[in-house]
């Protein structure tokens, strides 16, 4: 080949060189920004931050950065997803993904904030590579799913919600099986369990589409939830707040000591009680004739509204007062709209688990309500009239009624083991307190929550 052709050549694989420096060095995409709201930024691991988009990659070494306003979802490419809430700092430390069992790594950083994660092929292929680190301890996989956010006191909570995960530190490793939770305040005090979820907000009105997959044994995409989120299923922090002498409230205590009083107090259902709300959780209410107020408020939450006729909230309080002199122990609430006329609709209708506060017992240890509860309803007013069928399992034991007879929106067994209420218009949700039999951690008492199909 002649010398100018040569030197030509050379000239033009630098000036390509040159032009596209980066095209041949640029790291692999660790997953894609599939969904984004509000005020988000990713950081490059050289310091550099820009706005982060829908369709963006997102690389091993980038942060992301949410606002008060901004939310994220990430894709990764084993099929992992990781959904990011308002004031989040989540980094990606180091992301491998080569089908290889002994080089694959799924490690991330919390810094701040909340997220919800659904494991991918590589928690599959290799546990002890995927973990979540944040400032006072490491979460493992022992499954696929689960929700991990800081509360405002700078504690740490840690729920799982698909098979189990271990939760470590320097002072232990608990691990949790679905619908358990712990507590962490520090690096050195081992995780403590809690039936208070973790602190991982809402998300509100939306119109994306929302895909939520676990990843199964060999790979397949398996959809565990699927939904377009219109409305937020729980209070937003503003919520319901104010006195309202229009509700029903139902609630069960126990006395101190717990040697006198195994089997608790129930006082309600009772209508057009009063009950003072903060966003949308009870800080007092009358039922029975009775006045409680919390000492310590362990735990709550809401379905629906006042101005649609349908709210319903539950609670649980780990101490509380009752006329201001007497001192009560792990009582659970149920406040609602009781619904003003029943449907008379003929046939059974199955009603799906939505919420409610985990069982404690008479003892003060927490247990779980799990998601294998049911609630079956037929209305119909001919023969036997109204009954409902309830089925609560949980961890420490299960509370069951086959035939519970009702003529109104408020109901109580024949064994004055469950009493609850229905609330909305059309008996949308129906809510109930459920007392059991002594476990081997005593009596146990929570609430459940079920939604109308």
């Amino acid at each position: 080949m002649p010398s100018h052709f040569k030197l030509q050549h050379s000239v033009l694989a630098m000036a390509l060189a040159a032009i596209y420096p980066l095209q041949a060095s640029a790291a692999p995409s660790a997953g894609v920004a599939q969904f984004i709201a509000g005020d988000v930024n990713v950081r490059r691991a050289d310091g550099g931050t820009a706005p982060l988009v829908k369709g963006k990659d997102i690389e091993s070494g980038q942060a992301i950065l949410t606002g008060a306003s901004g939310r994220a979802q990430v894709r990764f490419t084993d099929g992992g997803l990781v959904s990011l809430q308002p004031n989040t700092e989540f980094k990606v430390a180091n992301y491998v993904d080569k089908a290889d069992p002994k080089e694959d790594r799924f490690l991330v950083d919390l810094l701040r904030g909340s997220m919800r994660a659904i494991t991918g092929l590589i928690g599959k292929r290799n546990r002890e590579n995927y973990k979540v680190t944040t400032t006072t301890a490491t979460i493992g996989i022992r499954g696929s799913g689960f929700n991990v956010g800081y509360n405002p006191d700078g504690s740490l909570g840690v729920t799982t919600e698909l098979d189990g995960i271990e939760v470590c530190n320097a002072g232990g490793c608990v691990g949790l099986t679905a619908g358990e939770s712990v507590r962490v305040v520090n690096n050195t005090d081992a995780p403590v369990r809690t039936n208070v979820r973790a602190n991982v907000p809402t998300p509100p009105a939306q119109t994306d589409r929302v895909e939520i997959e676990k990843v199964d044994d060999k790979g397949k995409p398996v959809v565990v939830e699927t939904k377009t989120e219109t409305t937020p299923p729980h209070p937003t922090p503003t919520g319901e707040n104010g006195t309202f002498t229009n509700l029903t409230a139902v609630a069960h205590y126990h006395l101190p000591p717990v040697t006198s009083d195994p089997n608790g107090n129930f006082a309600g259902p009772a209508p057009s009680a009063s009950v003072v709300l903060s966003g949308s959780k009870a800080t007092e209410f009358e039922a029975g004739g009775y006045t409680f107020k919390p000492t310590v408020n362990t735990a709550a939450g809401s379905f629906g509204s006042m101005a649609t006729n349908d709210f319903i909230g539950w609670g649980n309080w780990a101490s509380a007062t009752k006329n201001g002199v007497t001192n009560v122990a792990e009582l659970h609430y149920l406040i609602g709209q009781a619904t003003p006329v029943l449907p008379t609709t003929v046939g059974v209708a199955s009603y799906s688990l939505v919420g409610g506060s985990n069982p404690t017992s008479y003892t003060g240890a927490s247990g779980t309500l799990l998601g294998t509860s049911s609630l079956s309803v037929n209305f119909d007013t001919s023969g036997a009239g109204p009954m409902m069928s309830v089925n609560i399992n949980t961890s420490f034991g299960n509370v069951v009624d086959n035939f519970l007879y009702f003529s109104s929106s408020t109901f109580s067994s024949a064994s004055g083991n469950i009493k609850g209420m229905f609330t909305g218009t059309n008996a949308t949700y129906a809510g109930l307190i459920y007392n059991g039999g002594l476990s081997p951690a005593g009596s146990f008492t929570g609430t459940a929550v079920f939604k109308a199909p």
